[in-house]
């Protein structure tokens, strides 16, 4: 029932329909969350730029990558949705050669950041 989403992974506590056929966590055992704009040009490499929510303060860390694979994998790991159009528009940017994406990062995530 845990792996078919039917109760929560953690306190077990049956879950409301639809059971998407995964893991999930309740309202109450649901890890918090940050949400962090990364911004990602490239020049030589890709550099990639974190914001905070405000879009304001940048988080202290960046990053340097030669293959845009890893902001796909960035992506597919972190980002706040993970739809079709939002897949496109992070290809299209790729193609471009900039753009951003929305993150949901966990409290330990988002500590790294802020090293």
């Amino acid at each position: 029932m845990r792996l078919s989403g039917q109760i929560c992974c953690s306190c077990k506590v049956s879950l409301s329909p639809p059971h998407p056929g995964c893991e999930r966590y309740c309202t109450r055992c649901r890890p918090p969350t940050r949400r962090v704009y990364l911004y990602f040009m490239l020049r030589d490499s890709w550099h990639i730029q974190f914001l905070e929510a405000d879009l304001k303060s940048p988080l202290p860390r960046r990053l340097t990558f030669r293959d845009a694979a890893k902001i796909r994998e960035l992506f597919d790991r972190f980002a706040a949705e993970r739809k079709l159009e939002d897949r496109q528009a992070l290809e299209y940017a790729l193609e471009n050669g900039r753009g951003s994406i929305w993150l949901n990062l966990t409290e330990e995530q988002y500590a790294k950041l802020k090293k």
